[in-house]
């Protein structure tokens, strides 16, 4: 299937991306999405009908252990770092902007 560079494309594509490109910006653009289709027809020319399907080339198989509690020494020593704590709680700033203590 070719697909068509034209400002109708690139109107859509920056209306999705909310994008404004300048005139040489987006002529730009323009051409590297067409040297990028162009490869890419390339490749719908090379035969595959005789490969098979490759979902990873690295075959591996997942290693799993045993589900146990580790403890770990340097806890007091993380907490430390942070510049306000409440007792043995960190205080970090809201995401949500809502301010607390």
């Amino acid at each position: 299937m070719k697909i068509e560079v034209n400002d109708e494309l690139m109107d859509h594509l920056e209306n999705l991306a909310r994008l404004k490109f300048n005139e040489e910006e987006r002529k730009i653009i323009m051409d590297d999405m067409r040297k990028i289709l162009e490869y890419m027809e390339l490749l719908d020319e090379v035969n595959v009908e005789e490969v098979d399907e490759t979902y990873t080339v690295v075959e591996s198989t997942n290693e799993f252990r045993e589900d146990e509690v580790k403890g770990f020494e340097g806890m007091k020593d993380i907490k430390e770092n942070f510049p306000r704590r409440d007792g043995d709680f960190v205080v970090i700033p809201s995401i949500h902007g809502v301010k607390r203590r």
